[in-house]
């Protein structure tokens, strides 16, 4: 019995880790080019700018880490390079060989007919079919500067 409360009193009395997607939310940085390192040691996979282009949506990895990031745009130096604000993120352990997401205006899916520059889409590429099957959805809700999920039904990528 005591061996349990002492566990207890461990678990409410020491704070929760951040989880990986916590831990970047708020981390400001200058706009760098495809492969760049940030200082905080994360890659940079490319990007694309969303409904308002003050917001984009960016691939970082680090390690075995994938992210995408919801970013805001909060300053442009001299250059008119954009210093971005993280805002949310959605973190990935396991993603397959086979695997990629779609989005802004490169994204070749479509939900009910109609390109949507905020859905970001999961989808599995199927090469002996050459066809995609969406995994998962979300949409970057720029008022609440959160990646919202979304159903997959009405998603197709083509």
């Amino acid at each position: 019995m005591r061996i349990k409360l002492f566990l207890f009193l461990i678990l409410i009395t020491v704070p929760a880790i951040a989880s990986p997607q916590k831990k970047y939310v708020g981390y400001k940085h200058k706009g760098v080019l495809h492969g760049e390192i940030l200082p905080n040691g994360v890659k940079d996979q490319g990007g694309g700018l969303l409904s308002n282009m003050n917001y984009g949506v960016s691939r970082f990895t680090k390690g075995k880490q994938y992210m995408l990031w919801l970013e805001k745009i909060v300053s442009r130096d001299a250059k008119g390079v954009p210093t971005w604000l993280v805002k949310d993120v959605l973190s990935f352990d396991n993603l397959k060989k086979n695997q990629e997401f779609h989005f802004s205006f490169s994204s070749i899916c479509r939900q009910n007919g109609r390109q949507d520059l905020d859905l970001i889409v999961l989808t599995e590429f199927s090469p002996s079919k050459k066809t995609y099957k969406v995994v998962r959805a979300w949409r970057a809700d720029i008022k609440k500067e959160k990646f919202e999920k979304v159903s997959e039904k009405g998603i197709v990528c083509k």
